[in-house]
């Protein structure tokens, strides 16, 4: 997880080698630990991230790389990936507007975000939400991973306060 991070931090993309050997690893170590319950619980986990969120990354509001991360814990935590994703997506919310009130850009996103949805509704056509920014300004992008990985974290410690 840390590593993708790195990655992610340092170049905006995760290798998708590191991508594959964590789900690899994942699937064999629940077939192993756990037998046939385990590998299919896996193989849904590793799944479900990229059904779930694919069309958020066809409408370029969330990377590949970000999702691919989500199914490789996926793979290794089975169907709780889900606890996860929704962790996740709180932790991206709030650092996004962490984000957005330091770069004093927070009326401008939402201004933009409504008029994307006006323009989604009105036209009844879905278009690539980043259309109207500059693909290089990453002013406007956080690393979800860094939310993905608070997800996970926060899943683990939930997960031991539990037992």
């Amino acid at each position: 997880m840390v590593t993708a991070v790195w990655f992610d931090v340092r170049t905006y993309r995760i290798p998708n080698l590191l991508i594959f050997a964590g789900v690899i690893a994942g699937i064999a170590y629940s077939g192993i630990t756990q037998g046939t319950e385990g590998l299919v619980n896996s193989l849904i986990g590793a799944v479900i991230p990229i059904g779930m969120l694919i069309l958020l990354h066809v409408l370029r509001m969330l990377g590949a790389g970000d999702i691919k991360l989500l199914a490789v814990i996926g793979g290794i935590i089975g169907y709780s990936v889900l606890n996860v994703m929704l962790y996740s997506f709180i932790a991206g919310g709030i650092l996004s507007v962490i984000h957005m009130l330091h770069h004093h850009s927070l009326v401008n996103r939402l201004h933009y975000f409504w008029n994307y949805f006006l323009s989604c509704i009105q036209t009844g056509t879905i278009i690539p939400y980043k259309s109207g920014f500059d693909e290089g300004n990453t002013e406007h992008t956080i690393h979800f991973s860094i939310a993905v990985l608070i997800g996970y974290l926060v899943w683990l410690v939930g997960r031991a306060v539990v037992k």
